[in-house]
């Protein structure tokens, strides 16, 4: 379903409250399919294709944080109950967050975010190609790794990877998204509103941020709930052992419980530890 030209799936839209999912980079709404089994009964959901992911692929919506989050604006307030929607967002989904979130504070009632925390280099610099040349490589490796290889290092790290979020992970040009989402992720740390611990400390809803400490660091997630509750004293961050920086797709029912306890204000499970 487009939303001027962003493809989108909404899953029980007759619920009276909106969840909108947002992938990582090289995804798609593919990613969210196995966490949207344990919400969908409960919540209307709203799943897009970022702008030069999966089906949102036409040269009119390049990849930019700043159009991504005004496109998703629009998808909220014209198809978002009551044109409000409680954010989730993994690694490029998460930053893509707290950017709407301080952009259009009328549209999002908080935000549920992981693999969000590290910081980025200054943009034009030598280590924001690196980073993109980074992402590229791993574009390059779920491109051209023979599919019965990926899914056993998929298996053997507790990854769940569907045939249609592969074919989905092999679609975009590598090398060419992977600068982009390098240059969008920069950040200058002399200017708040082009860095993100700026942008988080603007945000004003209620937020949770989770690391996978697997691969994502402790001290960035903490640092960035942190910078969160200075926008909002209930804000909190997390982790959970043992899991990806992907753990939505390591583990899916894990994630729909943080999900639907943050959303209703309730205890999150045990396996989310406070980080002070």
């Amino acid at each position: 379903m487009p939303s001027p030209g962003l493809y989108f799936t909404s899953l029980n839209p007759l619920a009276s409250h909106t969840l909108l999912l947002l992938h990582g980079s090289f995804s798609s709404h593919r990613e969210w399919d196995m966490v949207s089994t344990h919400l969908s009964s409960s919540y209307h959901l709203l799943v897009p294709d970022l702008p030069a992911h999966g089906r949102s692929t036409s040269a009119s919506i390049p990849f930019t944080i700043s159009d991504t989050a005004a496109l998703l604006a629009d998808l909220i307030t014209k198809h978002a109950q009551n044109g409000k929607a409680d954010i989730i967002g993994m690694s490029l989904g998460g930053y893509t967050a707290i950017y709407m979130a301080q952009k259009y504070p009328d549209l999002v009632r908080g935000l549920f975010l992981s693999g969000c925390g590290r910081p980025f280099p200054r943009p034009g610099s030598f280590l924001t190609w690196v980073n993109g040349f980074g992402l590229a490589l791993a574009g390059w490796t779920l491109r051209y790794l023979p599919k019965s290889l990926f899914q056993w290092v998929c298996n053997r790290s507790g990854m769940k990877i569907s045939d249609e979020l592969l074919a989905d992970l092999r679609a975009p040009s590598p090398y060419r998204l992977g600068q982009t989402v390098a240059k969008e992720l920069s950040e200058d740390p002399d200017d708040n509103s082009k860095n993100w611990g700026g942008l988080s400390r603007r945000v004003a809803v209620r937020s949770c941020v989770v690391a996978g400490v697997l691969d994502d660091g402790k001290k960035d997630c903490l640092e960035r709930g942190k910078q969160l509750r200075e926008g909002n004293p209930e804000s909190m961050a997390f982790k959970v052992d043992g899991k990806r920086h992907g753990w939505n797709l390591q583990d899916p029912e894990l994630s729909a419980k943080g999900i639907k306890a943050w959303v209703e204000h309730e205890e999150l499970p045990e396996d989310f530890i406070a980080l002070q």
